[in-house]
C-alpha cells in the first residue's frame, strides 16, 4: 500500500512539471492540406493526387498525424547533432518555380515542398536554421501494426 502512495504521488508530481521540462510542440494546421498539395503538384502532378487517390490519404495522414514542430532551447540544438532544413533538397519535380521558404512559421510550413524522408522507418528530425524549431517526423506505421 505504501509503495502505491509512492508511485501515484510521483506520477502526479512528474504530471505537474512535464509542461517545464518538455518543449512546446505545434502540428501543422490541416485545413492548409489542399493548398499545400496544389503549391507542389502541378501540372501533370495535379492529377496524381486527387483525393480518391491512396497517395491524398498517405499525404493527409502524415499532415494530420506524423509531422510536428516543436520549439526547443538554443542549448539543446546546440548539443544535438540534426540535419539543417537547408540541407534538404526541394521537391520541385511537378512545380520548378518552388522556393525555399525566407521564414519560418509552423502554421503555414509545406512540408511537402523539402524531401524529408516520409518514408524512413526511424523518426526523421531535422533543425530550421536560425530558429528554434525541429520538424519531428514520425516513421509510418507498417500493415501488419494495424
Amino acid at each position: 500500500m505504501k509503495i502505491r502512495k509512492i508511485c501515484w504521488v510521483s506520477l502526479v508530481f512528474a504530471l505537474m512539471c512535464a509542461p517545464l521540462v518538455f518543449a512546446q510542440t505545434t502540428k501543422p494546421d490541416p485545413g492548409n492540406f489542399d493548398r499545400f498539395i496544389a503549391q507542389v503538384y502541378t501540372g501533370e502532378g495535379s492529377r496524381m493526387i486527387t483525393p480518391d487517390s491512396r497517395r491524398y490519404v498517405f499525404m493527409k495522414d502524415f499532415l494530420e498525424n506524423r509531422i510536428s514542430f516543436i520549439s526547443s532551447d538554443k542549448d539543446k540544438l546546440a548539443a544535438g547533432n540534426y540535419k539543417k532544413l537547408s540541407q534538404v533538397p526541394l521537391f520541385d519535380l511537378y512545380n520548378k518555380g518552388l522556393m525555399r521558404d525566407a521564414s519560418f512559421d509552423p502554421t503555414t510550413f509545406n512540408p511537402f515542398k523539402y524531401q524529408l524522408g516520409f518514408y524512413e522507418p526511424e523518426t526523421q528530425v531535422f533543425h530550421v536554421d536560425g530558429t528554434d524549431y525541429l520538424i519531428v517526423i514520425q516513421p509510418q506505421e507498417s500493415r501488419k501494426d494495424r
